[in-house]
């Protein structure tokens, strides 16, 4: 393999496409205008993008907005007009989980896309691991700080949920004769093609349970994967790697040092093969990656997805009729936001992070 140039001039820049709402990593030089943190209406498929927090974690918000929905929905009786608006909310929130997975299967798929510092063989092992053999629901949702892998199994009637374990379940046609066989890379656009199935799956929205069994729970699991299959240098957390903006100069940080190098690196392979497979794969288990998962990666998604259920329920009471909750809704809201930027100010929450408040 030739070498790449490590001169080369251009500088790391997080992007986000105002269509699908992803956010990826590229190299950009002067003359193209870009600069970090910015918004394009579309990314052109005529750059190599990097995917690494907060890729996969951005879709979150969607998340928390269809959960939190199907939560509040018990609060309102059948026949309240305010309902049908709360379903066009979930169905707002799931459009935009279809553009993001649209984009991730197809940019990965073209080899447009690729995961930075992650092993695509130990991904696609692991996620064969859960097919097969299974995970302890209870360290799932410790690992991942949730709650949802135990309360599914509770909701089907489980009397000893943590003990039971998770085995992902394909919708899609798959047998583990086959997953063996596929290559890693094409594993890898396969798990994104089964979670757009599920997403795009109207049997899926029934209830909050449906949604967490067939679709929340797998996402879950894919990033978990992820997170266990990728350098922890590509999580962002050092505190160097904050305060990401538009004006402050990041190229020396320890992300995008990695990330320039990494982006360097898929272009050479992408030259001399013609496609990219990722990292060659190690013969780690699962449960040793996931012992070295640094816990502070976790922290930022457990509080906005706090912040974001918070701002959600306030967005539905903002609906109603009545002014005062009106008001009271508004309070939440703004008090969520100032909440939200003083975290970012302490450094508790990263630069990369949104608003959930739109405010």
């Amino acid at each position: 393999m030739s070498n790449f140039n490590t001169h080369d001039p251009r500088r790391v820049a997080l992007i986000k496409s105002l269509t699908t709402k992803n956010r990826f990593y590229t190299l950009v030089d002067e003359a193209s205008g870009i600069k970090n943190a910015d918004a394009l209406e579309v990314i052109p498929d005529s750059i190599i993008l990097g995917i690494a927090y907060p890729c996969l974690e951005d879709g979150l918000n969607d998340f928390a907005v269809i959960r939190t929905t199907f939560e509040t929905l018990d609060y309102f009786p059948e026949d309240d007009p305010l309902r049908e608006e709360m379903m066009d909310i979930i169905k707002s929130a799931r459009q935009n989980l279809i553009l993001r997975l649209q984009e991730l299967r197809d940019k990965i798929a073209s080899s447009l896309s690729h995961f930075l510092g992650t092993d695509y063989n130990e991904f696609k092992q692991y996620a064969i691991d859960i097919v097969q053999r299974g995970y302890p629901r209870r360290n799932l949702d410790a690992m991942m700080k949730l709650n949802v892998f135990s309360s599914v199994a509770e909701a089907e009637g489980a009397k000893n949920a943590n003990e039971l374990l998770y085995f992902f379940e394909f919708s899609l046609p798959m047998n583990l004769e086959k997953a063996h066989a596929t290559p890693a890379h094409e594993f890898i656009v396969f798990l994104f093609e089964e979670l757009l199935h599920c997403v795009l799956d109207d049997k899926n929205y029934q209830s909050k349970y449906s949604f967490d069994r067939h679709v929340f729970q797998k996402f879950i699991a894919v990033m978990f994967i992820n997170y266990a299959t990728t350098d922890p240098v590509y999580y962002g957390i050092n505190k160097a790697d904050y305060g990401v903006s538009s004006d402050k100069d990041m190229d020396s940080t320890p992300l995008y040092t990695a990330i320039k190098k990494e982006l360097l690196a898929i272009e050479q392979r992408l030259r001399d093969q013609g496609f990219s497979i990722g990292v060659v794969g190690t013969s780690r288990s699962l449960e040793d990656a996931a012992a070295a998962m640094p816990t502070e990666i976790l922290t930022e998604e457990v509080i906005m997805g706090h912040i974001s259920s918070l701002c959600s329920a306030a967005g539905l009471l903002r609906r109603k009729s009545d002014p005062e909750i009106q008001k009271l809704a508004e309070v939440v809201l703004t008090d969520a936001s100032n909440l939200f930027e003083e975290l970012k100010t302490l450094g508790i929450l990263s630069p990369f992070a949104v608003d959930p408040s739109g405010m």
